[in-house]
């Protein structure tokens, strides 16, 4: 059925299928709401105004919303499997996401990327995937596949993608890098995501000549405001580590608050759980001072047109029927959840069944952890006077550097004395036995070790102690389970998480992963661990796109200076 015969719907001479009465629709248009009756038919909005339904709704002064949209984010930083992700969020409101597969790409490539896409492809949400722009994320890093123009063009040419993923190698693209730009003239056509911390003036000018449309790493209202003025989108970013929305408040205004929309990046189960997803920035949003119909706006009509989402953003006439019953803007109480005018979930529970094991379970997933011997020597510290050390700084991605020397002769141990801890991340896709060694302050273990096969972007083992002992040991139990995060102390295994999808999903409910990744979390804290979110937080320390210094598996990398630096210095 086409439009044109839904037009007698629309003129009332017909009854439409579902007609919600006593409702008040959010106008994100006009920034206001209007008592109507809300009429839907074959899937689509057909109007609002006086009709007569086949099936009619009493909502008693409910709200009607837009169903929310997430622009940009890893579903593998969930740790669950995409229909359990999606589970959670549908009945939060979130009926739209644009997803970049490339975890799961750096580790497994094509056959990653097609497997997230069929899943995704058979549940009842606007499932967008893009095509990864960086695997590996740099030309040097070393993850588990290698995504090229002629591999996307491939993948392009046998699936549907949305566009680029967040093209984060920002050297390449300013340095005119045909391994890069071959790419980006490949999708020349589609949406182009971007990666652009602390870009501006005239490098940020160059990166924009690849046509990149927005940018989730912008951190400050100054920031934003040049990027603005440069025609990007900011997609204001809210994730279990970077919490950006605090402080880019004051850059959106009445002028330019069309500019901006809502995106979560990276969260963790618990966070799924405890806060929720775009509906906690909306909530988040209005607590610091935003209009709640503003808010909605950013996380709806904003995020469509900023993306090129016809017809879907707003509650018009021929607009997808994808909306959402809210009890109140207060609290935001997501009652009902309408996909294509069909209820997929309601009071918080999803009311629809995905199983991904009726797909096939590729071995480059399942089977994903391949490390070459390791002896405890590989991460004993050389000596020296002066160290090179990776500066952490609270609730961000983006590290310090700093230099460090011994008061009086050098004693390995001593380390945790002065908040450093050693770090190492050690390959994982091709045996090759490459070792990574370095330090960090500010994570503040005081005894043991924590590794994880989660280390953005190719993920290979991240692993941070107190001793050469613990670190060996958590690295191979690693090995053993086929990736997870494992904590050992005193020559033993404390506990862990088994993540077999890629190295980065776990099988189980989320609520059983919150559970256990609570658990972890509490043992590490008790191991002197400071900051927050520890297991997200060390998986950044590996992704060397984002300044200062970072670590991958052939050492330390200067990011500015895009060299890679000695951990001694004398």
């Amino acid at each position: 059925m086409s439009n044109k015969d839904l037009l007698p719907i629309a003129l009332g001479k017909e009854k439409s299928d579902l007609v919600f009465k006593n409702g008040k629709i959010i106008d994100v248009f006009n920034e206001k709401v209007i008592e109507e009756d809300l009429a839907i038919s074959n899937g689509v909005i057909i109007g609002f105004g006086k009709y007569e339904g086949k099936e009619e709704v009493d909502l008693e002064g409910k709200f009607i919303s837009p169903g929310f949209i997430d622009a940009h984010l890893h579903l593998e930083s969930a740790m669950v499997t995409i229909e359990e992700f999606a589970k959670t969020v549908i009945p939060l409101g979130t009926l739209t996401l644009v997803a970049d597969p490339h975890e799961i790409a750096n580790v497994a490539g094509k056959v990653g990327i097609k497997y997230f896409l069929t899943i995704g492809n058979n549940i009842p949400w606007n499932f967008n995937l893009m095509v990864p722009s960086c695997v590996p994320v740099t030309t040097f890093d070393k993850s588990g596949s290698v995504l090229n123009a002629e591999k996307i063009k491939e993948l392009i040419t046998e699936e549907n993608f949305f566009g680029l993923g967040e093209v984060m190698d920002y050297e390449g693209v300013i340095t005119g890098q045909d391994y890069i730009w071959d790419k980006i003239e490949l999708m020349k056509d589609y949406f182009i995501d971007g990666h652009a911390p602390k870009l501006q003036g005239k490098i940020l000018n160059a990166y924009l000549l690849a046509g990149i449309m927005a940018d989730h790493e912008t951190t400050s209202p100054n920031e934003a405001l040049e990027k603005i003025s440069k025609g990007m989108y900011i997609m204001v970013r809210e994730g279990s580590v970077t919490r950006d929305l605090q402080s880019l408040l004051p850059a959106i205004n009445d002028k330019n608050n069309c500019n901006f929309l809502f995106a979560t990046d990276d969260k963790h189960p618990e966070d799924l759980i405890s806060e929720g997803h775009i509906n906690f920035m909306i909530k988040k949003a209005i607590k610091l001072g935003m209009e709640p119909l503003r808010a909605i706006k950013l996380a709806t009509l904003n995020a469509a047109r900023s993306l090129g989402l016809h017809h879907l953003g707003g509650i018009a006439p021929g607009y997808k029927a994808d909306f959402l019953i809210i009890d109140n803007l207060d609290e935001l109480g997501i009652f009902q959840v309408y996909k294509d005018g069909k209820k997929v979930a309601e009071n918080g529970k999803a009311l629809f069944q995905v199983n991904s094991n009726n797909f096939e379970r590729p071995p480059t997933i399942f089977h994903s952890v391949n490390i070459a011997p390791i002896r405890e020597e590989d991460f004993k510290i050389p000596k020296g006077k002066t160290y090179r050390v990776i500066n952490m700084i609270q609730d961000q991605i983006i590290t310090g550097e700093e230099f460090f020397s011994f008061p009086y002769s050098f004693e390995e141990e001593r380390f945790i004395r002065y908040n450093i801890n050693k770090i190492a991340v050690v390959e994982r896709h091709k045996s090759t036995g490459k070792i990574g060694l370095g330090l960090i302050r500010g994570f503040g273990l005081e005894s043991g070790a924590i590794a994880s096969s989660i280390a953005h972007d190719s993920h290979n083992i991240i692993v941070l102690g107190t001793n050469s002992c613990d670190m060996k040991i958590a690295v191979e139990k690693i090995a053993e389970i086929q990736g997870g995060i494992v904590i050992a102390n005193n020559q033993k295994i404390v506990d862990f998480i088994e993540l077999p999808i890629g190295g980065l999903i776990s099988t189980d409910p989320i609520g059983k992963v919150s559970e256990k990744l609570q658990e972890l979390r509490k043992i590490a804290h008790n191991l002197g661990v400071k900051t927050n979110s520890p297991f997200m937080t060390l998986a950044f320390m590996g992704l060397p796109v984002v300044p200062k210094l970072k670590i991958t598996c052939d050492g330390l990398y200067d990011v500015e200076n895009h060299i890679f630096v000695s951990l001694v210095v004398n």
